[in-house]
């Protein structure tokens, strides 16, 4: 009990060092989506400070790294609040439907019941899943235990097996708690994850709430949380459920950049960006996709005033992120992928794998799940579209990569079809409620205000 009181209380520093620095770009937003935010903050600037330390040789036990957050705490406290300005006003609602608050109450409070499944299981055991036990866990144990990053981790053949080419976020994340700690608990640690679930249901549920529809904002979270097949034990201790978070932060962004553009917006997009690329390989890809859509629809209305500083928020911080992994680890090799299926001569047969996973996803992973698929589906025909469906055809291109991706396997592809497909697949799920959510009441009682004032400016 003593190690999980002190992880929880790891988990709430990171929050209050989080606050602290993303106070000045998350002025606007819900307390809920601040919360969001601040652990997401958090956790990277944690995971700096655990690089620093690595660098510098020091000990990532107590005191050491906790001085360090509280030192920058009190920094970042004290130079947000000498330069932060007040938020602007909220634009004003109709008065809310009579019954809606009592329904959105009771969304959520099931929300929170969903997300109590989790977070019970989750923390019932020390993680155990073979993807935490031979990369995630053995990774950020070995940062734990030696205070730094060993080249062993990316030279020794022994641990080829343990993905050298995986970004760091989610190793460096649980090394800086069990510093903070003061031990490495498995099944402490795990507490991060239910964290990270909670963290991303705020953010639907806030981000739609600021549009006026707490209703569907409390709904959305609830579909989020009844995904049982991505808040599962077995993605405790995996990049899965801090991915889940990170590309619901990455939309919620997108979204409110596309909608006025804006620097605090554009600091949001790129603290997502990096969030994303640092906790999963496929997290620079939805960044990339969602930047291409950003300047496609710009564009497109024509609007290019600050469209080239706001596509660099997309591009900048993952592209830092690599240049930084590659200088920790050198080249590497992608032992999973083989790219001569992109040369000329390999056309053939990759259009012939290609079709096998297509057709293996639509006869088991599909066909299991063809009842929900086919109410979102119906769902998405007979509801009006909304801003939130720019993030559609980002969503489509993941999944069609993902297809790809499994086609140019170095292994079977049906092996990767059936082993990861599913688990990888559905850490877009809580974006895709963000869609749902928001075409739940139609444009939403705030839209005719938004527009008159983007009509004005």
């Amino acid at each position: 009990m003593g190690s999980a009181t002190r992880v929880l209380l790891a988990l709430a520093g990171t929050t209050l060092v989080g606050f602290a620095a993303s106070m000045r770009f998350t002025r606007s937003l819900r307390a809920t989506e601040r919360t969001a935010w601040a652990l997401a903050t958090g956790l990277l600037v944690q995971s700096i400070l655990v690089l620093l330390f690595a660098a510098a040789g020091l000990s990532l036990r107590p005191p050491g790294l906790f001085a360090a957050g509280a030192l920058l705490l009190i920094g970042l406290a004290v130079a947000s609040s000498s330069r932060i300005r007040r938020a602007p006003e909220a634009a004003t609602l109709p008065p809310p439907v009579p019954g809606a608050a009592v329904l959105t109450r009771i969304l959520f409070g099931a929300a929170l019941s969903a997300w109590g499944l989790f977070f019970l299981s989750a923390v019932s055991e020390p993680m155990w899943s073979t993807d935490f036990l031979a990369i995630w866990g053995l990774k950020g144990k070995t940062i734990f235990e030696t205070d730094g990053l060993p080249a062993r981790l990316f030279r020794d053949p022994a641990l080829y097996w343990a993905h050298r080419e995986y970004p760091l976020l989610v190793p460096l994340s649980l090394a800086a708690l069990a510093g903070l700690a003061g031990e490495w608990n498995d099944q402490a640690l795990a507490l991060l994850f239910p964290a990270a679930a909670l963290a991303t249901l705020f953010a639907i549920s806030g981000f739609l709430s600021r549009r006026g529809r707490a209703t569907a904002g409390a709904a959305a979270a609830l579909l989020a949380a009844l995904c049982f097949r991505l808040y599962h034990p077995v993605n405790a201790g995996t990049a899965e459920v801090p991915f889940a978070l990170g590309a619901v932060l990455m939309a919620c962004a997108f979204l409110d950049l596309l909608e006025r553009d804006g620097r605090d917006a554009r600091v949001r997009v790129a603290v997502a960006a990096l969030f994303c690329a640092a906790a999963k390989q496929e997290g620079t890809l939805w960044a990339a996709l969602l930047g291409l859509t950003f300047l496609f629809l710009r564009r497109r209305h024509g609007r290019r005033r600050g469209t080239m500083l706001s596509a660099a928020a997309f591009a900048l911080p993952p592209a830092a992120h690599w240049i930084l992994l590659f200088l920790l680890r050198g080249p590497e090799t992608r032992r999973d992928f083989d790219f001569h299926f992109f040369e000329p001569g390999g056309w053939a047969a990759l259009a012939h794998r290609f079709a096998d996973v297509v057709q293996r996803v639509a006869t088991t992973e599909a066909r299991e799940a063809a009842v929900p698929l086919a109410a979102i589906v119906l769902f998405l025909l007979v509801t009006r579209r909304s801003l939130a469906d720019a993030i559609l055809p980002a969503l489509t291109v993941q999944i069609v990569f993902y297809f790809l991706a499994f086609s140019v396997s170095s292994f079977d592809p049906m092996y990767a079809v059936d082993g990861a497909f599913r688990r990888i697949a559905l850490t877009l799920f809580p974006a895709l409620t963000l869609v749902l959510g928001a075409r739940l009441d139609g444009p939403g009682p705030g839209a005719a205000h938004r527009a008159a004032t983007d009509a004005s400016q």
